[in-house]
């Protein structure tokens, strides 16, 4: 397989950025220049479509791979845990998507009292679906984000700074000790206090 730490941590930064930009374009109930309408909801479907057939081809490209090693398989769960939001997203875009097929379909009885109460109840349908779909593809976003953040090579200023560290050098190798292990022991609590 042809992939670094960086080029992973990139695909799956841009994966988690496809998501944000989807969630961005979410329509908002109630907003004259957002509002949810048919045409909207498709294109939001279609290219949610595309977000999680994106998912797949990550997820296969890297098990597909003979030489299936540790990082790998941690990008592949960084990239499997986004396509259950995924999901949720589109189980809820379809709601909203049927919701607004009901009312254009009752468009001409909404002066109806019966009537009004269903096309009351398939707004609120509507709202919360799109809430939903809002805060799935955060969860989306952000576990991309963090696995990205998990796969990316620690920085320049990092390893640095590590090297520098004295927690990282390694200890002084210890003496040969003609001390019994119980009086070792006590001194050390004799020392911590």
């Amino acid at each position: 397989m042809n992939t670094t730490p960086v080029s992973d941590a990139r695909a799956l930064r841009a994966a988690a950025e496809n998501f944000d930009a989807l969630r961005g374009k979410l329509p908002i109930p109630g907003d004259p220049l957002r509002g949810p309408d048919s045409v909207t909801v498709a294109k939001q479907i279609s290219e949610l479509g595309k977000r999680i057939t994106a998912l797949g081809d990550e997820i296969l490209f890297r098990t597909a791979s003979p030489d299936l090693d540790d990082h790998t398989a941690r990008v592949v769960m960084g990239f499997t845990v986004a396509v259950e939001p995924a999901g949720e997203v589109a189980s809820a875009l379809g709601s909203v998507a049927h919701q607004l097929s009901f009312l254009e379909r009752t468009e001409h009885l909404r002066d109806q009292p019966d009537a009004m109460d269903a096309r009351e109840a398939a707004t609120l349908v509507i709202g919360d679906a799109l809430g939903l779909a809002d805060a799935s593809l955060r969860d989306a976003s952000y576990s991309l984000y963090a696995a990205a953040a998990a796969a990316s090579p620690p920085s320049r200023q990092l390893r640095a700074a590590r090297s520098r560290s004295t927690t990282a050098a390694p200890l002084p190798a210890a003496a040969p000790s003609n001390v019994p292990p119980a009086a070792t022991a006590s001194s050390r609590t004799a020392r911590g206090r």
